[in-house]
C-alpha cells in the first residue's frame, strides 16, 4: 500500500522510529542500522512493509532500498517473520548479511542475537540463490583492485565482514592478517579471531 513515508522524524523508541507526514505522526518499526541513519528534526524517506494481521497493521521502515529488499526476502523464508527479519538486520548489515548467506555461513548468521541453526540452515537454502552477487561484488570491489595485496579468498571475505561491522579497510586487514599468523584460516575463524585481538 505505502511505498516509502517522507517526513521529519520526531521521535524514537525501542527499534522505532516516528515520523511526522503533514501533521499525522507515522510509527515505523526499524533495524538498528536504519534507526541509526534518522536524525531527530531531519526530513527522512523511509521505505515501508505493511504487515496485516488479525490482530492489528504493523508498518516497518527501511533507510535503503537494498535493506527493504533483504527484509522481504527474509519473510519469504518459512519459520521467518516480519519481527525476526527485522531483528536479523539488526544484528548484520545487508552486505554482510548477503555475502554470508552466499558463502553459506550459518555459524557466522547464527551470532545473530535470536536466529538459531536451523532458522540459519533455511535461511541459507533458501536464498543462498536469490542474494545478488552484487553485493558481495562491492565489498570486494575495493580488495581486488590491488593486486599486490597478500589477501586469499577467506581473509577478503573476512575483511569485508569487519569494514560492514564499521572498521576501516586498514584496520580490517590488519587485524585479518595477524588472524592468519595465529592460525585462523576460514572467514569466520579470522572475524572471530579479530574480535579477540581487537
Amino acid at each position: 500500500m505505502f511505498s516509502y513515508i517522507n517526513g521529519e522524524v520526531t521521535d524514537y523508541g525501542d527499534g522505532t522510529v516516528t515520523v511526522d507526514v503533514n501533521g499525522v505522526g507515522f510509527e515505523l518499526a526499524v533495524s538498528a542500522y536504519t534507526q541509526a541513519d534518522c536524525r531527530l528534526g531531519q526530513r527522512q524517506r523511509l521505505y515501508t512493509y505493511m504487515q496485516v494481521k488479525e490482530d492489528g497493521i504493523g508498518l516497518f521502515g527501511f533507510s535503503t532500498v537494498e535493506e527493504k529488499n533483504m527484509f522481504l526476502m527474509l519473510i519469504s523464508v518459512s519459520g521467518v517473520g516480519c519481527k525476526v527479519a527485522q531483528s536479523i538486520l539488526s544484528g548484520m548489515d545487508t552486505d554482510a548479511l548477503a555475502l554470508a548467506i552466499f558463502n553459506e555461513d550459518t555459524k557466522l548468521l547464527t551470532k545473530i542475537k535470536g536466529l538459531g541453526k536451523k532458522t540459519a540452515e533455511r535461511i541459507v537454502l533458501e536464498l543462498k540463490e536469490k542474494v545478488t552477487v552484487d553485493a558481495v561484488d562491492k565489498i570486494a570491489l575495493p580488495l581486488t583492485q590491488n593486486p599486490d595485496m597478500p589477501l586469499n579468498k577467506e581473509m577478503q571475505n573476512a575483511v569485508a565482514v569487519l569494514c560492514s561491522l564499521g572498521k576501516t579497510q586498514g584496520d580490517a586487514q590488519n587485524l585479518v592478517e595477524a588472524a592468519a599468523k595465529l592460525g585462523a584460516t576460514t572467514a569466520e575463524e579470522l572475524v572471530n579471531m579479530a574480535f579477540r585481538i581487537n
